[in-house]
């Protein structure tokens, strides 16, 4: 594995209360766009959490190789190692994006006491991805809408994700979707679900299709109008640290 860039190394705050977050970041991205939610939900005194998923924080290339069965391992790997390191704390996963199918994959084949979904997929907008399977004949990686200007800019503000976008590891988050929505009905823990109705990448009915699919007897949906797809990084970003530590004082107190 390659050197992970410096704004993209992991974290783990151990935490004073009875909770840890699995902070599970999304697709070509790194733990910085979950960072400021760490720092904020360590402040309240929670555990945290956020690991480097494979291919990701690295090279493109690196990510070129990877499948959402390698990233689902990390995930797993972290879950069972907080478990083993705080068997008497609660390890609740927090997902945006493809962080946020992972989590729910987790929730389907191990017992979560809650889950956390932000700006998670189902449908994605660009029309393009319909044709993905033809396009990964054609081109090995697809430019992002960005400039080379405001990535750097990205980097100086801590930030990191890549400029591309690897059509094979594409396809593989895909597949992760196709296997998540086969298995939502199997979910039962209590979940807070954050969609933007401006998302650029994913449509918020997605928000919506995950809401009706869940099993769960508590869930709850909410929307936000004006952030983009990283909603832990846009102009709403306090509006969903906020939802998110409500969500988890309930996990305190229990048994």
């Amino acid at each position: 594995m390659s050197i992970v860039h410096r704004n993209a190394s992991p974290f783990y705050w151990e935490g004073n209360n009875k909770v840890i977050c699995l902070l599970i970041h999304g697709f070509t991205g790194s733990p910085s766009e979950m960072r400021l939610m760490g720092e904020y939900l360590r402040k309240g005194g929670f555990g945290v959490s956020c690991p480097v998923l494979p291919g990701h924080g690295t090279t493109v290339e690196e990510l070129a190789d990877k499948s959402w069965h390698d990233w689902y391992r990390a995930v797993w790997n972290e879950y069972q190692r907080l478990n083993e390191l705080h068997p008497d704390k609660k390890i609740i996963p927090i997902g945006l994006s493809m962080g946020g199918a992972l989590a729910l994959h987790l929730a389907a084949n191990e017992t979560i006491m809650g889950l956390v979904l932000l700006s998670t997929p189902i449908y994605i907008k660009n029309w393009r991805t319909h044709f993905a399977p033809l396009l990964g004949l054609v081109y090995d990686y697809k430019e992002k809408p960005i400039s080379s200007e405001q990535w750097k800019k990205e980097l100086e503000q801590g930030q990191f994700s890549y400029r591309k976008t690897p059509s094979k590891a594409f396809l593989s988050l895909k597949e992760l979707i196709k296997q998540v929505k086969r298995e939502l009905s199997l979910i039962e823990c209590p979940t807070l679900i954050v969609q933007s109705k401006n998302d650029g990448t994913v449509h918020h009915k997605s928000a919506n299709y995950i809401f009706q699919e869940l099993n769960s007897g508590e869930k709850k949906l909410m929307f936000l109008e004006k952030s983009g797809h990283v909603i832990t990084l846009g102009q709403e970003r306090e509006l969903v640290f906020q939802a998110v530590e409500e969500f988890l004082q309930q996990f305190i107190c229990s048994t």
